[in-house]
């Protein structure tokens, strides 16, 4: 090799370790240029790397080779992003994923609490009328003559209607500071209630009482709902309202230290809460003693679980009733029994398993689920199937989509014992006593908004039915 051959040689190798701009996963060593061929306009390049001992030292070797010789540009963003993606997917664990898009938005807002706009009412559909459900306490809409039960029948002159119901509340949320004119009526009488929106932090509980019962619903466990319930359970009076309930049912989890602290309230301190067990076997205990901030009641809850209450919501209801403060009803849990962690890069953040948790009785429920002390049936509404696919349909069609679609009508009232596959008569005649009640396009067919009205009533039957709320209303204990 001559001395200018050796000096282009080092001046190309040079230049090519600058452009490669090496990931901090692993490092390599650019030894030397093997050969450059020129042919046909075409240039190749071969380049040989001296690999370290990392174990990620391939990806990076990949990453690079990429990077600088993929046919069109890749960004590093897009690459490291889906090492991540590969890594986290070879795992083969339901509960490990990366975080994108709606799910990152919603752990994030667990993890760090949410706010919005707005005037502190909840709302809910019952015989086709939109009606306040619950009022957030501290909110505008609580300093009103708003109630519990009052009918909305405008916001801001917009007529709102149950079939429009998931749009009432962007309606009702705004910028922090400015107007909204609702429109409600109570006992026949018609009236108006101007707020100025405040900022109402997004809570995922809920109170109200029917008849001498607190009902608290905890739909997910967010890094405010220790704080929530404690605001709750001080609200309430045992003379009043002697009996507590508190709803999980379909509660997926959310963060563990809420539910944890949630559930210092109502175990004596020294009491153990669950136990915590790492991968090499080393058990962690969680106990109550600090967790509580000095609060406790006496309140003894009736806890309320189904087949999709999971994880955090698990770990409340071992904590109280495997310590015997609390009784639940409903249907066995849904049994999932592992911790999950929540990490980030620079482009990507991921949650994965780093633990299993267990009862404080030293119980693994995973996979199988905490049995309630009563059970209740599941509703009849909750066991309707969803449908198959959203074609539309119509007379004289045949299949599992119509078979699924009698079952709706018949649970709804609207037929009777006809589920037989076939779009006939009596099932037409179903479907448009439906749609009129609706407010739906009277022609015969079932399309996709169809069905969706249809899951819509459903979820809504089913909230009203609810068999293990009634069974909790009337246990005396």
């Amino acid at each position: 090799m001559t001395q200018s051959n050796k000096k282009i040689e080092d001046k190309t190798a040079s230049k090519i370790k600058k452009k490669f701009k090496l990931p901090k996963i692993a490092q390599f060593t650019l030894t030397a240029l093997v050969s450059l061929a020129i042919g046909s306009g075409v240039t190749y390049g071969v380049i040989k790397y001296q690999q370290d001992s990392s174990p990620l030292a391939e990806i990076a070797q990949v990453y690079n080779q990429l990077q600088s010789t993929y046919y069109k540009a890749v960004s590093s963003k897009q690459l490291s992003q889906g090492a991540v993606n590969g890594m986290i997917n070879s795992l083969n664990d339901p509960y490990s994923q990366t975080l994108t898009g709606q799910s990152q938005q919603q752990i994030n807002s667990l993890v760090e609490g949410a706010s919005f706009g707005g005037v502190g009412i909840q709302m809910t559909v019952k015989n086709n009328r939109i009606l306040v459900d619950s009022i957030v306490a501290g909110s505008p809409a609580s300093k009103s003559n708003i109630k519990v039960g009052d009918e909305i029948l405008s916001v801001d002159r917009k007529k709102v209607t149950a079939k429009h119901f998931n749009k009432v509340a962007e309606l009702v949320r705004g910028k922090k500071g400015t107007k909204v004119t609702l429109q409600l009526e109570r006992n026949k009488i018609k009236f108006k209630v101007t707020l100025i929106r405040a900022e109402i932090s997004q809570s995922n509980l809920t109170v109200k009482t029917q008849g001498k019962a607190t009902i608290i619903t905890i739909s997910q466990f967010d890094v405010d709902t220790g704080k929530n319930l404690k605001a709750a359970l001080k609200e309430i009076n045992p003379k009043k309202t002697p009996k507590l309930i508190i709803d999980l049912q379909d509660n997926p989890g959310g963060v563990m230290n809420s539910a944890l602290e949630a559930a210092s309230y109502f175990v004596p301190n020294g009491k153990i809460l669950m136990r915590y067990q790492s991968r090499d076997g080393q058990e962690i205990i969680k106990s109550s003693k600090k967790l509580s901030g000095g609060y406790k009641t006496t309140l003894r809850p009736i806890i309320l679980i189904n087949n999709q209450t999971a994880s955090a919501s698990e770990i409340f209801t071992a904590a109280l009733v495997e310590n015997k403060c609390a009784i639940s009803v409903g249907q066995t849990s849904y049994g999932k029994g592992t911790v999950q962690q929540v990490g980030s890069s620079d482009n990507v953040e991921y949650k994965y398993t780093v633990a299993k948790w267990l009862t404080p009785n030293g119980t693994w429920i995973n996979h199988k689920g905490i049995k309630p002390t009563f059970k209740a049936k599941e509703s009849k509404f909750e066991q309707l199937p969803q449908f198959q696919s959203d074609q539309t349909l119509k007379k004289n069609m045949m299949g599992l989509n119509v078979a699924i679609l009698q079952q709706y009508l018949t649970a709804l009232g609207y037929l009777q014992n006809n589920i037989t596959g076939v779009y006939d008569n009596p099932t037409q005649i179903a479907v448009n006593k439906f749609k009129e009640a609706q407010g739906l396009t009277v022609d015969g067919k079932v399309t996709a908004s169809t069905m969706q009205a249809l899951y819509f009533v459903v979820s809504q039957k089913a909230t009203q039915s609810n068999p293990a709320l009634k069974k909790a209303l009337s246990l005396k204990i």
